[in-house]
């Protein structure tokens, strides 16, 4: 499962099942943090906050960056209608959910 949050904690948000080719994708950031940057498409986020709480910034590149109104994070930058790219922290394998094509024999 992969989750994340702005920094006051007012939007939380997680990204529903992905696939492992997906999931190959994700990169690790520079950060002690250890959270993880990947691009998903746009359907697989869940985002849980008070309407108020998310706002959108137009970039002239056509990007579009969604922040807390609360402490200015950005939650995550819209790259085109379907896709999406955002930090999130891993929280672990529901691994009773579904088999692992890896182990598989």
């Amino acid at each position: 499962m992969y989750r994340g949050s702005c920094s006051c904690q007012a939007i939380q948000y997680e990204i529903e099942h992905i696939d492992e080719l997906e999931a190959d994708d994700e990169t690790l950031t520079q950060t002690d943090t250890s959270k993880l940057s990947m691009t998903v498409e746009k359907e697989r986020l869940v985002v849980d906050c008070a309407p108020s709480s998310l706002a959108e910034l137009h970039e002239a590149n056509g990007e579009t960056h969604h922040v807390c109104n609360v402490c200015g994070s950005v939650i995550f930058v819209e790259l085109c209608p379907n896709k999406v790219r955002l930090e999130v922290a891993f929280t672990g394998h529901d691994a009773l959910a579904e088999p692992h094509c890896q182990f598989v024999l």
